[in-house]
């Protein structure tokens, strides 16, 4: 194996323009499948969160109900107004993808805040939210647990501390960014389960306690469309089915974007697999005219004792070398495109509300090494074919068909 590398390594140094130009075309390659499916993954997981920060397509409320729209979220107001837990359960609607529901309940003397200060009590289903959790800026470092409650951006208090609310200990599991929505601000977060349990205690603006705080009534349900459906579709489907409902619309614009990343983000490495097959192929025909070059090199090789595998072998790994050389001088270059744009596409990216989150260091060396394997593997594939066909020639005809 080492004089077959050695042999290599003294064909690549005759012909050394061939050889930096057969190079610097793998590095492009590689460079450009390294660079792009770092890219893609870092910005798919990038625009994951930021689209979950968008909150959902539309909210489905009681009709009459108060609703809030804002840039970044939809929102029910506390309202008396209810609707069955088991709503979109029981509807099986083929264009809702997800529907999380929750309650909503404005009290006073709740213990949070100053004394005359209301709140908002909100629960939700931590296994259903996608609007909720996206937004937590800090948390403890463990799932959620029966009596933790997450406080808006307007509530200070340290985490992992225990808050009274009605009397009965709370621990602050999380705390969420700045909304701009009132209700997100100044309000507790807290699953169904510890929301329940503080029924009995809490009472609303009429002295009685809220309608969203009922066994199996919830106030909405923000919901997330199913992959390919349109707004309109979900909104006919919903208000055809489902009775004293009112459906309200978030931005169109962002639906459609979240639906169509996916697809473009295929689209660009359906773009990047042609262009290692181009130079799968470029490899191949360069192979084939190197080979053909050097027939009477072959020939005399096997004339002293060579072996078909020696001969196959000495080319492969020739080409092997030189597209591996490429694979790895493409990840420098890619790495170094990388920084050059990171602070702008960074501060575009945190301009439109998405906060940019690069691929950690062990997913980014395996892509780059992933990378490299596929540049040589290129190379062996694209050398093999014409090796082997010489390899299957006598000596002879080998060294009579020079020139």
């Amino acid at each position: 194996m080492r004089l077959l590398a050695s042999l290599a390594l003294q064909n690549l140094g005759r012909r050394k323009a061939r050889s930096l130009l057969l190079i610097a075309a793998v590095a492009v390659a590689s460079g450009v499948v390294f660079t792009g499916a770092t890219l893609m993954r870092s910005i798919d997981q990038s625009m994951a969160v930021g689209f979950t920060r968008l909150g959902a397509d539309m909210m489905v409320v009681p009709d009459g109900a108060l609703t809030n729209i804002t840039a970044a979220l939809l929102t029910v107001e506390p309202t008396d107004l209810v609707l069955d837990q088991d709503l979109f359960t029981n509807a099986k609607l083929a264009a809702v993808g997800r529907a999380a529901p929750q309650k909503i309940a404005r009290v006073e003397h709740s213990g949070i805040g100053s004394h005359h200060e209301s709140a908002d009590l909100i629960g939700f289903d931590p296994a259903l939210d996608f609007t909720v959790r996206p937004w937590l800026v800090e948390k403890l470092n463990r799932d959620m647990r029966p009596g933790d409650v997450i406080l808006g951006a307007a509530r200070e208090a340290p985490l992992g501390s225990e808050l009274l609310i009605f009397g009965k200990p709370h621990i602050v599991y999380g705390r969420l960014g700045r909304t701009g929505v009132g209700t997100h601000e100044r309000g507790a977060f807290m699953s169904f389960g510890t929301l329940d349990a503080l029924a009995p205690s809490v009472h609303g603006h009429g002295g009685g306690p809220p309608a969203a705080l009922q066994k199996g009534k919830v106030s909405g349900f923000l919901v997330e469309l199913a992959p390919g459906a349109t707004p309109l579709q979900a909104r006919f489907s919903i208000l055809s089915t489902l009775k004293g409902v009112k459906v309200v619309t978030g931005d169109s614009t962002m639906s459609g974007i979240r639906q169509g990343l996916s697809a473009l983000l295929d689209g660009i490495m359906a773009l990047m697999v042609l262009m290692f097959a181009s130079t799968a192929l470029m490899v191949s025909v360069l192979f084939s005219a190197i080979v053909t070059e050097r027939r009477g090199e072959l020939g005399l090789l096997k004339a002293i004792g060579a072996r078909r595998g020696q001969v196959v072998g000495m080319m492969v790994t020739e080409a092997v070398i030189a597209t591996g050389a490429g694979g790895a001088l493409g990840v420098v270059l890619g790495i170094l495109v990388m920084r050059l744009y990171e602070r702008s596409l960074v501060y575009w990216l945190e301009n439109v509300g998405v906060p940019f989150l690069w691929l950690d260091t062990p997913r980014m060396i395996a892509v780059a090494a992933g990378a490299i394997v596929l540049a040589s593997t290129i190379g062996a594939l694209g050398a093999l074919y014409p090796a082997w066909r010489a390899s299957r020639r006598d000596p002879y005809d080998l060294v009579r068909g020079e020139g």
